[in-house]
């Protein structure tokens, strides 16, 4: 899992008018990993491949644009 803090505005919004404010204005949030969808048995399903193939393929148009254009 990745975790990345990002700044809560809830609660600073809610507190930045009293005295006694939070400390700690900021939380940690985990990122689930990024995993191939798969079936109940645990082979992947033909959208997951597909859309596997097609991310790929974006992936290396823009590479190969860039390569050969810039």
């Amino acid at each position: 899992m990745v975790t990345f803090v990002k700044f809560d505005v809830e609660t600073y919004n809610r507190t930045k008018g009293l005295s006694d404010s939070p400390i700690y204005t900021f939380v940690e949030e985990e990122t689930p990993d990024i995993e191939m969808i798969t079936d109940s048995e645990g082979n992947p399903t033909l959208g997951g491949r597909i859309g596997y193939g097609l991310a790929y393929a974006l992936m290396a148009g823009f590479i190969g644009y860039f390569v050969l254009f810039i």
